[in-house]
């Protein structure tokens, strides 16, 4: 684990002891063999810091995109299954075998350059159910790597897993996708491999737990963002869950299972610093491309943030806080920069808080209409993760 230096006040905060939780409510109100938390993108954004923590919560095995992530694991996990969702180039699988990562196998190129390698790889097969992206679609070139792969001692067949592209909380596509699942398989001992995963975040809790899985994906609900639409109970709430449950008897769209109040929370905080505090005249521009004229008498703090950083430059206009107090973002986003319209209680140095906190993330996905994956990815990984056990 390398030690980042950085010599700037900008820096994001994660409180792991909250993570932790999370895990646990998760892996005690979903029970499986394995729970697998998905920490592609940098887990988040929240930085690879938080393995511990979710180990401590129930997590047993971890999940990326690609190697560089997981040997990123590696430094923080060595015994838990790290596994790739996605398919490694050829030349890297040493690599694997030599730190116990996963392989995902989702053709049969994939399948021969691994027999070919001639080395010990564990495996997830990837099973195509209509995404059309990774994966096996013909139930006979599945059954058939199955059967090669079982059968040849340098491989352990490890996992098989599909990822479902709807949740079916308003549409057919997942009951489709489901059984497609069941049928690609049925020539398949499915009990006899290890980890069969199938459920990501939403649909582990929209839909009773398939008898044949043993594990189960949590992605962003880990990182306390609960994605279930709750309806408000006043008439608005009532009326629009009403609308909502006649549009899908209408579509024929299964009912899904009473989902519980988890109480999640979201451990990340973005923090920079105000670098000065200026006034601008009424009639004077602040900021790139004469965006905001000031139309009164302002005063301006700049803060030591930027879309360099990863802030939407849609952000103009949504709230930072500093000592309590939300502040508008004026002007244009610049690389390292933003400028704050605030009152005389700001001052130079002041800790500012970007979003987290006081800040909700979901306040500012709404702003800049985006998704809390997005937001949180695009966080450069350059910027300092500070962890509160």
């Amino acid at each position: 684990m390398t030690e980042m230096i950085d010599y700037r006040k900008t820096f994001i905060e994660i409180d792991n002891s909250i993570l932790e939780n999370n895990a646990r409510i998760l892996t005690r109100e979903y029970p499986h063999k394995y729970y697998i938390a998905v920490v592609k993108g940098n887990a988040y954004g929240h930085g690879y810091g938080i393995i511990p923590a979710l180990k401590k919560g129930g997590i047993n095995a971890y999940a990326v995109s690609n190697l560089n992530e997981a040997l990123k694991v590696r430094e923080y996990e060595r015994e838990l299954p790290v596994i790739m969702l996605e398919p490694v180039h050829k030349e890297y699988y040493g690599i694997c075998a030599d730190n116990n990562i996963s392989v995902c196998v989702n053709d049969s190129e994939t399948f021969i350059d691994i027999v070919e390698s001639g080395l010990d790889l564990k495996l997830h097969i990837k099973v195509d159910c209509g995404m059309n992206r990774l994966g096996f679609k013909e139930k006979s070139e599945l059954e058939r790597i199955y059967s090669e792969a079982v059968k040849n001692e340098k491989l352990t067949v490890e996992g098989i897993f599909t990822h479902f592209h709807t949740t079916g909380l308003s549409d057919t596509e997942y009951e489709r996708d489901y059984n497609r699942f069941v049928e690609l398989t049925a020539g398949i001992p499915l009990k006899d491999i290890p980890m069969v995963h199938v459920d990501k975040s939403q649909t582990v809790m929209a839909h009773e737990k398939p008898g044949f899985t043993t594990a189960v994906r949590f992605g962003v609900v880990l990182y306390g963002f609960n994605l279930m639409n709750k309806y408000s109970s006043d008439i608005k709430g009532r009326l629009r869950k009403l609308k909502h449950d006649m549009i899908n008897k209408k579509n024929h769209v299964k009912p899904v299972k009473p989902y519980p109040e988890l109480d999640l929370k979201t451990a990340l905080t973005l923090y920079t610093e105000v670098i000065q505090v200026k006034k601008a005249k009424k009639g004077e521009y602040v900021g790139y491309g004469m965006l905001h004229l000031a139309e009164e008498d302002e005063i301006v703090a700049t803060i030591d943030t930027g879309y360099g950083d990863g802030i939407n430059r849609k952000r103009v206009g949504s709230s930072v806080a500093i000592n309590g107090k939300k502040y508008p973002i004026i002007g244009e986003i610049g690389m390292g920069m933003c400028e704050i319209k605030v009152d005389d209680s700001v001052k130079k140095y002041d800790k500012v808080t970007v979003f987290g906190g006081d800040i909700p993330i979901r306040t500012i996905t709404r702003h800049v209409m985006t998704t809390m994956y997005e937001l949180m990815t695009n966080l450069d990984s350059s910027i300092p993760r500070i962890y509160k056990e």
